[in-house]
């Protein structure tokens, strides 16, 4: 299709599936990642892919990287905010640096593209997908740090999309339990406590985000891809799930 697509954290999981399924579309990719080597092996004789080596965290670099990326591309048609760290919480006493540190890459980032590109993205009726995730509703202990960049971006995307509708539609996928390693296999347990009977690939993901630049009436909305996972009320003794007390 020859759009300009931008992506954060695009050399591994989620976000290289996502570089791949735009170049499968015949559009052309840029793409930034804290790993060196690993995006330089990605991006090694893929003609319409390149990457940019930095911290998203940092806003001169991402200044940088959209200066590079305009450089490539020519164009911005998509911007794809899928960078994120994991993190512990309260529990393990996580540092107010590092808490900040986590909001930076997962959320102030996001924040921050959107409006370096707002321009060009504006010019090209372009799309904003924001990646959350299901812990943005729900959590585990000593998790606040993620869940709170999460649960920041799924209302940064309907801020965006009231802000710069309707010339761009910004939409957020908040995915589940999500195989970004090279683990094939999985317990029968495992898959059973997913409805949709299967631990989810980074495709599953990807998918979306081509579904969802392809639509012209849907914004502000945060769809869930988590096999629903998510929909499933358990009470201690049902479905053999029995809650332990820690004492």
């Amino acid at each position: 299709m020859n759009r300009g697509v931008i992506v954060t954290g695009g050399g591994h999981g989620i976000g290289k599936q996502i570089c791949l399924d735009f170049l499968e579309a015949g559009d052309k990719v840029c793409f930034i990642d804290i790993d060196e080597k690993r995006s330089a092996d990605f991006a090694k004789e893929r003609p319409n892919l390149f990457y940019f080596h930095g911290d998203v965290a940092d806003p001169l670099t991402l200044k940088k990287f959209v200066e590079y990326a305009m450089e490539k591309l020519q164009r911005i048609d998509v911007l794809v905010n899928n960078a994120c760290r994991g993190s512990k919480g309260i529990l393990s006493s996580l540092l107010y640096e590092e808490f900040d540190y986590i909001l930076s890459v997962g959320l102030k980032a996001p924040y921050e593209l959107s409006r370096l590109c707002r321009d060009e993205l504006i010019k090209n009726k372009g799309r904003i997908i924001n990646i959350a995730s299901t812990r943005a509703f729900q959590s585990e202990p000593d998790s606040e740090a993620y869940a709170s960049a999460k649960g920041g971006i799924v209302a940064l995307t309907h801020a965006l999309a009231m802000s710069l509708g309707p010339d761009v539609l910004v939409n957020c996928i908040a995915p589940g339990w999500i195989n970004v390693t090279e683990q094939q296999e999985f317990t029968q347990e495992d898959c059973a406590a997913i409805p949709a009977g299967k631990v989810g690939t980074p495709k599953d993901i990807s998918n979306m985000v081509l579904f969802l630049c392809q639509q012209d009436f849907i914004t502000g909305e945060t769809i869930i891809v988590d096999g629903g996972m998510s929909k499933r009320m358990i009470y201690h003794g049902d479905w053999n799930w029995f809650y332990k007390i820690d004492k």
